[in-house]
C-alpha cells in the first residue's frame, strides 16, 4: 500500500508580512496588505477575510478593545484582545503594527475588506481577484512565490509554536475545534486568550530586543575593522 505524505504548508515570516503590507499601501492596494496582516495576526482563513467576514462592527466596538474573528469553517467566534491596561496605568497594545495597517483602509461598508466597483458602490473581492493582486504585489515588492494569504495564516500559526504557547493557549487564539461546544469553550478561555496574547507579544518584544543587541555588538566590530583597514 502506498503511503501518502502530508505536505507541509509554506509559512511566511512576520517581517515578510509587514514588508508586503507596507508595499501594498504604497502601491494603492491597502486592502490586500490588510488581508495578509489579518491572516497572520488573527489567524483568519483567507476565504473568510476576502468574503468580508472581518467587520468594522466587530473592531473596538464592545466594552473591551477587541477584534472579532469569525471562523465560518468551524463556527467559532473569537474576540482577540487588542490591548491591556496595567495597574500602573500604562496601556500595552498587542497589535500596534497591525492596527496601523487597518488605519489605512477606507471604510466602504461594514466589512473591512471591500473593493469599490464604482463611485459609492463597493462589494467583496472574488477569491481569484484577490489572488491576482497578491501575486502582482509580491512580485513588485520582491517577495518569494510562496507568499500567499494562506502562507500568512500558517506563518501566524508557526509563530504561536515558536512562542512556546501551551496547546490550550494556541487553540484559544486559533479557534481550532475541540470535542466541546464552542459556547462552553469560549467562556472558559477568556483569561487564557489574554494570557496567550501576552505571551505572544512578549515573544515579539524579546526577538526585537535580541536583534537590537546583535546590531549594537556588530557596529563597533565593523568600525574597528574599517579603522584597521584605513
Amino acid at each position: 500500500m502506498e503511503t501518502r505524505v502530508k505536505l507541509v504548508k509554506p509559512a511566511v515570516t512576520r517581517e515578510q508580512v509587514y514588508t508586503f503590507a507596507q508595499g501594498c499601501i504604497e502601491r494603492g492596494e491597502p486592502e490586500c496588505g490588510a488581508a495578509a496582516v489579518i491572516c497572520f495576526e488573527w489567524l483568519q482563513r483567507p476565504e473568510n477575510v476576502i468574503a468580508g467576514h472581518v467587520k468594522w462592527s466587530g473592531y473596538r466596538t464592545g466594552p473591551k478593545p477587541t477584534i472579532r474573528i469569525e471562523h465560518h469553517k468551524t463556527g467559532a467566534v473569537v474576540d482577540h484582545p487588542l490591548e491591556e491596561r496595567l495597574q500602573t496605568g500604562e496601556v500595552v497594545k498587542f497589535y500596534e503594527d497591525a492596527e496601523a495597517v487597518l488605519a489605512k483602509l477606507t471604510r466602504r461598508g461594514v466589512p473591512m475588506i471591500l473593493r469599490e466597483v464604482e463611485n459609492g458602490i463597493s462589494k467583496p473581492y472574488s477569491f481569484s481577484g484577490m489572488q491576482k493582486i497578491v501575486q502582482r504585489m509580491r512580485k513588485e515588492i520582491g517577495l518569494p512565490p510562496i507568499f500567499t494569504l494562506d502562507a500568512c495564516r500558517h506563518g501566524g500559526m508557526t509563530e504561536l509554536e515558536e512562542a512556546e504557547l501551551t496547546e490550550g493557549q494556541g487553540r484559544a487564539l486559533s479557534a481550532h475545534r475541540t470535542r466541546e461546544s464552542y459556547a462552553g469553550y469560549a467562556k472558559r478561555t477568556e483569561a487564557r486568550m489574554l494570557s496567550a496574547t501576552r505571551k505572544r507579544h512578549a515573544h515579539l518584544l524579546a526577538n526585537e530586543a535580541a536583534t537590537s543587541v546583535q546590531n549594537e555588538q556588530l557596529n563597533p566590530v565593523q568600525n574597528e575593522s574599517r579603522e584597521k583597514a584605513g
